[in-house]
């Protein structure tokens, strides 16, 4: 799919990433760039929208449809990486409240856009999807003293 031409929304958008996608879609021709960020973005291209989108508050994801109206591309970046052991249920609920239950709310919000404009969806996944690292364990794990 080309860029050109189309509308855009890139959740996080306000920084890393998100914010290098922004400029990606601009650099390739987008018509209309939407910027979701959880704090309000200005950006100097006037083909940049922003949204304020936290992807875990429904009635901004709503909001957010209602303004956007068409939309070509859908491009779910917004994620945290909590380090943590993840020995504490409320970390856990975090990490799925952003990197699950918002990319499936966002999704299913902008799905009808997507229909009716034949568009895509880009998930944007960090490495920590495909294998565990020794910082982000993918479930809780207690740290074992050394034996001497």
């Amino acid at each position: 799919m080309t860029i050109a031409n189309k509308a855009v929304l890139v959740t996080g958008a306000n920084r890393g990433i998100g914010k290098a996608l922004v400029e990606e879609a601009l650099r390739r021709g987008a018509k209309r760039v939407y910027a979701g960020t959880r704090q309000p973005l200005a950006h100097a291209d006037r083909r940049v929208t922003p949204l304020t989108l936290d992807v875990t508050n429904v009635s901004q994801i709503q909001r957010a449809v209602d303004e956007v109206g068409a939309l070509d591309v859908l491009i779910n970046n917004a994620g945290v990486g909590i380090y943590d052991d993840l020995s504490n249920l409320d970390v856990i609920e975090q990490h799925l409240a952003v990197n699950f239950f918002g990319l499936l709310k966002v999704t299913h919000a902008f799905l009808p856009l997507l229909k009716r404009s034949k568009g895509a969806i880009v998930n944007n996944l960090s490495l920590a999807a495909l294998a565990s690292l020794p910082v982000i364990p993918p479930t809780p794990f207690r740290r074992r003293p050394r034996s001497t």
